[in-house]
Formats: structure tokens, sequence, C-alpha cells
């Protein structure tokens, strides 16, 4: 599946998994994150995939809640 953003070469979402593992994000973690709404996702059917911009925000985002 390869959808893009408007105006972009980038794809918009990818695999959870595959995203994370990727990225050095293990299982474990990556359902975690996603459970918790620490990162972005969605489901079709049985799959679950994430929203990159989530993804890539990630330090951010965890820093921002380190702070808190």
């Amino acid at each position: 599946m390869n959808i893009t953003t408007q105006g972009s070469d980038r794809r918009a979402f990818g695999p959870l998994v595959e995203e994370c593992r990727a990225r050095g994000i293990g299982r474990t973690v990556a359902f975690e994150l996603a459970r918790n709404g620490t990162i972005e996702t969605f489901h079709l059917g049985r799959r679950v995939f994430v929203m990159l911009d989530s993804l890539d925000a990630l330090p951010q985002t965890l820093a921002k809640l380190d702070a808190a």
C-alpha cells in the first residue's frame, strides 16, 4: 500500500511493527506506544498502521512527557 500525503512523495503511514523496527523500536514497545496513544495508529482489518509523522515526532513527544 503506497498512499502519500497531498503534494509529497513521502508515505503518510506504514505497518506499525515494520516501521518501528526500522527505527530500532521492538514489537512490544511499539504496541505499548500505540495503546497509550503516544503514536497515532489505526486499523485496517486486523493490521495496525502508524502515521509516520507521529512516529517521526516520537523523540520530541517523549521529551515533553518526561518534562511534565
